[in-house]
């Protein structure tokens, strides 16, 4: 295989559920793309980084256009009550779009995986737990919703945040709930239908 090809292909591979022969996929696809396609390609990739932003209260990306938070976290009219936590964005986004929650997000970046594993640097955990204490001592806070897929990295997530959120839980009792049994073992969140997501969220305990 051609190196140029070959390296953008090991490019795609790094996005998450992409393997080899998908990445080489795009990648041939690409080739018969033109170049002006190609160049409003790439200025869209680059301008991810110049454009967007993640949001220091609830660390979603969104388009600044020089506001500090998104458009969700500065929405007054949200019940401040409730924050449901998510795995990525593309999960809000999925809740957000089926207009069956009106609480806050927060977005952990991903999950915690099997036992022995190492922590991915990526999944916030800090930030969560200093999320639910200034909203808890700020007596906004009154239930915690673990919005995570129906898989076992999923379920050890939301025993791992259970566990670190007891010292506060004891100190300012808040709920923290689970989707309920709307989602069936193995779903993930973010291909989840309205009607699936809304039982899950009604049926939460």
């Amino acid at each position: 295989m051609n190196y140029t090809i070959q390296k953008l292909a090991e490019y795609f591979e790094k996005l998450p559920g992409i393997g080899p022969r998908q990445a080489r996929r795009f990648v041939y696809a690409l080739l018969n793309k033109d170049v002006n396609f190609l160049e409003q390609f790439s200025k869209s990739i680059l301008g991810l980084k110049k454009d967007m932003r993640s949001c220091p209260e609830c660390r979603r990306f969104f388009e600044s256009k020089n506001n500090e938070n998104c458009q969700i976290c500065r929405d007054v009219n949200r019940n401040k009550n409730i924050l449901l936590v998510a795995e990525k964005d593309v999960d809000l986004d999925n809740i957000e779009k089926a207009g069956i929650y009106d609480g806050f997000y927060f977005v952990l970046g991903g999950l915690v995986p099997a036992v022995g594993s190492e922590m991915p640097s990526e999944v916030k955990m800090k930030k969560l737990f200093e999320k639910v204490k200034k909203e808890v001592v700020a007596k906004n806070l009154k239930e915690i919703i673990l919005a995570f897929s129906a898989t076992p990295e999923g379920e050890n997530t939301a025993l791992y945040i259970e566990k670190i959120l007891e010292p506060i839980n004891k100190k300012f009792p808040i709920k923290i709930n689970r989707l309920g049994r709307g989602l069936s073992t193995g779903t993930e969140l973010e291909y989840a239908d309205s009607d699936t997501l809304k039982n899950a969220l009604e049926r939460r305990g």
